[in-house]
């Protein structure tokens, strides 16, 4: 689970015509890259929202070198 604010939105449409995302998440200069995939896009979609305060729970996936966090649930802070 990681907390943050969202600092850059990348919204895709798949092959299959459905939406997702790419989010670089941000808390106090360290960053991280995370993957919304469309049925989650879908349930969060109001609050996929640059400069929004948000909690993330989900899984680490490396790939590449690379380390980015896949999306289950999200909640908005206040």
């Amino acid at each position: 689970m990681v907390a943050g604010m969202i600092e850059e939105l990348r919204e895709i449409v798949t092959k299959k015509g459905d939406p997702m995302a790419f989010m670089k998440i941000t808390d106090y200069g360290e960053t991280l890259e995370t993957v919304v995939f469309p049925k989650i896009m879908t349930q969060y979609k109001s609050i996929l929202l640059k400069d929004k305060c948000v909690a993330i729970k989900g899984k680490i996936s490396l790939r590449n070198g690379e380390i980015t966090l896949i999306v289950d649930k999200m909640k908005e802070l206040v």
